[in-house]
């Protein structure tokens, strides 16, 4: 596949700033304006920032780099909307994550309300890892977020979700007809442990595992593609996928962030779904 097919374009938020990588700004926006220029870029999307630290992107910014901004709401109220104000002055502003936790009782406390309002064409909303019933309810056309998020990883063994915890998120979310992003852990076309002992999830076992919900799959269908730890069936169900399949998987699966972006198109590439990446 081309980064341009339907499965890929816009698969991969760059993530520099966020944990592990934790890149210097200076670095992370060098790095950013690299992949936008290399023959693979139209599998990249928005350099994903803090609201907190949109100050110190607009500051370090070269004149001549045009790029489009996906703020990470870390701030509330007034904070936050001039986080938003900076990005839509200086910047493309793609949209607008935040996290269930920072709304308190009222979902219009951050950031002044859903993203539709003030530029940006969509915000999501990080939903706890289980219990997430309620989170999901402001989640739709006419509620006040317009998609989905979910942390699939971290630093830590306990910050990844296990299969079944995943596969009911993926389950609840086409249940609901919501679109969905992911955040952190996946670093990987496969499922697969690392050295220190984290269970990380695999980018095409997601991809496989939402066309199984989107199909009427239990939690039960869905754990099991998201379980798999070899390549070679995951890569025969996508490789049969027609054009139709798969942008209705991305109209669900939306993009994941990743701190290294390199990494799973990289393995996408050595399985024989990505052309051009070098």
């Amino acid at each position: 596949m081309r980064p341009s097919d339907p499965l890929l374009a816009g698969l991969v938020d760059d993530a520099a700033l966020f944990p592990p990588g934790n890149a210097p700004m200076p670095v992370a926006l060098a790095e950013h304006a690299r992949y936008r220029h290399a023959p693979w870029s139209a599998a990249i999307g928005p350099f994903l920032c803090p609201a907190s630290r949109i100050e110190e992107l607009v500051a370090l910014l070269p004149a001549d780099q045009d790029i489009r901004v996906a703020l990470v709401n870390d701030v509330t109220d007034s904070a936050a909307l001039h986080a938003r104000s900076a990005a839509l002055r200086m910047t493309a502003l793609a949209w607008l994550e935040t996290r269930h936790d920072l709304l308190g009782e009222d979902p219009d406390a951050v950031a002044g309300g859903s993203g539709r309002t003030a530029g940006a064409p969509f915000a999501y909303l990080e939903v706890p890892r289980t219990g997430f019933d309620a989170a999901l309810d402001l989640v739709g056309d006419a509620q006040p977020f317009q998609a989905a998020k979910y942390r699939t990883g971290g630093v830590t063994p306990e910050a990844f979700p296990s299969e079944r915890e995943l596969a009911a998120f993926l389950v609840a979310c086409a249940a609901r007809g919501v679109p969905f992003k992911l955040t952190a852990g996946l670093h990987h076309a496969v499922r697969s442990t690392t050295d220190e002992g984290l269970e990380q999830h695999g980018l095409l076992n997601v991809l496989v595992a939402t066309r199984v919900a989107q199909t009427g799959g239990s939690v039960d269908d869905v754990a099991v593609p998201l379980a798999l730890r070899s390549a070679d069936p995951l890569v025969g169900f996508v490789e049969h996928w027609d054009e139709g399949t798969c942008t209705g998987v991305r109209s669900a699966f939306r993009s994941f962030g990743c701190c290294g972006v390199t990494d799973p198109l990289g393995d996408l590439a050595t399985v024989g779904l990505l052309e051009d990446f070098s």
